[in-house]
């Protein structure tokens, strides 16, 4: 599965030169999930993150581990532009479908996790994450550590999970446009597999995805392969 590694490749480029922090994956200190989504009222609110999340997935090797570049939950002190990236690394699948199957049951990922104080808003429809962040779980010692190993335990729910990197970015000066570009482009490269899994048989150049599997390596083929064996 290496439909995404130019993206991880390029977000690396992204964030070099800029401070970061980086902890071990510990599984037992994650944050408390309350298992379901609380609704923080405004007045209750410490801060707001307003951006964009989104997972890369490979076959290549990723190291567990937490990375926060900018400033940890703790010190952030009003509204800031945020963007998350969920690095998951998955075992070899023995078909595209399986491997695709798998990307779309890591997505849902998002949708299942609800950490105490720390209100996620996200869509189906959308790569955009908003978090409003409590007063009390700011007090309570609230952090993006506690946050991201409490994520990397619920990717590793999925036995195909082998490793998480999460990245936390709230620096001012992080590309958070780029990162939101890349995002869109992660959602296209999916759509693209999933007209592709569903034996979408398209004519290549009246289709508004043509540049994807133009672009991004063995799309096309895999496209062709699935046309020729009638799948």
């Amino acid at each position: 599965m290496e439909f995404f590694d130019s993206l991880i490749g390029r977000a690396f480029e992204l964030t070099q030169g800029l401070s970061e922090i980086n902890y071990a994956y510990e599984p037992y200190k994650a944050w408390k999930d309350v298992g379901f989504n609380q609704v923080i009222l405004q007045k209750h609110s410490a801060f707001e993150l307003n951006g964009t999340g989104f997972n890369l997935v490979t076959s290549s090797d990723v190291e567990d581990g937490i990375t926060v570049i900018g400033s940890e939950l703790c010190d952030i002190k009003k509204a800031c532009s945020f963007t998350r990236i969920s690095l998951v690394q998955i075992e070899e699948q023995e078909s595209e479908q399986k491997a695709y199957n798998l990307i779309r049951k890591i997505e849902y990922v998002k949708y299942h996790y609800f950490p105490d104080g720390y209100m996620i808003r996200t869509s189906s429809r959308s790569h955009k994450e908003a978090v409003r962040v409590s007063e009390a779980a700011v007090k309570a010692g609230i952090s993006f550590r506690g946050i991201g190993n409490l994520l990397i335990n619920k990717y590793k729910e999925n036995p195909a999970v082998k490793a998480v990197r999460v990245i936390f970015i709230t620096s001012e000066k992080a590309d958070h446009k780029t990162f939101e570009d890349m995002a869109q482009k992660n959602n296209a490269i999916t759509e693209t597999l999933n007209h592709i899994m569903n034996s979408v048989n398209f004519d290549c150049d009246s289709c508004n995805l043509k540049p994807i599997c133009d672009e991004v390596e063995g799309m096309r083929e895999l496209h062709f392969k699935n046309l020729s064996m009638g799948v």
